[in-house]
């Protein structure tokens, strides 16, 4: 071989590294992107779970606190059930301490079935139950359950006037309300005598 061909053949040579070495760079870039690109999915799917982790907890938080007022809800509803039973009992007392005769029955018994009634109510308010008084205020539906409606001259209306059943509040808050009678007011006379 002359040296004109051996300087060609190295010529070649040194040009099909170059374009091998120029192949390795590029492998190793599309490699190295690869790699970057699973990378970066890798962390998008970490923070989506993390998120979806988040948010699952944040729904066990909430039932959670669901479940129990559900369950604060449903105890004062059984608590306010029993309570409005021993209300009727002090009521049907209050009205045999009331009647007539029954100062007159043997004052021992009297007495007992006075404490009796005494006891029911002090438990009753134990438990944070209260009579409301309601004779003479105006009429309130949240308060009171009208009965009955006559005409009162010494009322203005819509005041409350009897109180037949006695309210019990919790907390501010209206447990039975009150079966009142409320003042109207007076028909108008003028208007008989103008019509006739």
């Amino acid at each position: 071989m002359s040296e004109k061909e051996n300087k060609i053949s190295q010529d070649e040579v040194v040009e099909d590294k170059i374009v091998v070495d120029f192949d390795a760079n590029s492998e190793s870039e599309d490699a190295g992107s690869e790699a970057n690109d699973e990378l970066a999915d890798a962390l998008r799917e970490k923070d989506q779970l993390k998120r979806l982790a988040q948010r699952a907890q944040a729904d066990l938080v909430n039932y959670r606190r669901r479940i129990e007022g559900e369950q604060e809800s449903s105890r004062l509803r059984n608590q306010q059930r029993i309570v409005l039973k021993f209300a009727d009992v002090i009521d049907q007392l209050d009205v045999a301490l009331k009647t007539e005769g029954a100062e007159s029955a043997d004052s021992s018994w009297f007495e007992g079935v006075e404490a009796i009634y005494k006891n029911f109510v002090s438990a009753l308010a134990s438990e944070g139950f209260e009579k409301f008084e309601c004779v003479g205020e105006e009429f309130d539906p949240r308060k009171h359950e009208a009965l009955l409606s006559s005409p009162s001259p010494d009322h203005e209306p819509n005041t409350v006037i009897t109180e037949l059943r006695p309210g019990y509040m919790k907390n501010d808050e209206v447990v039975r309300p009150a079966q009142v009678q409320i003042a109207v007011a007076l028909p108008d006379a003028s208007k008989g005598d103008n019509e006739g």
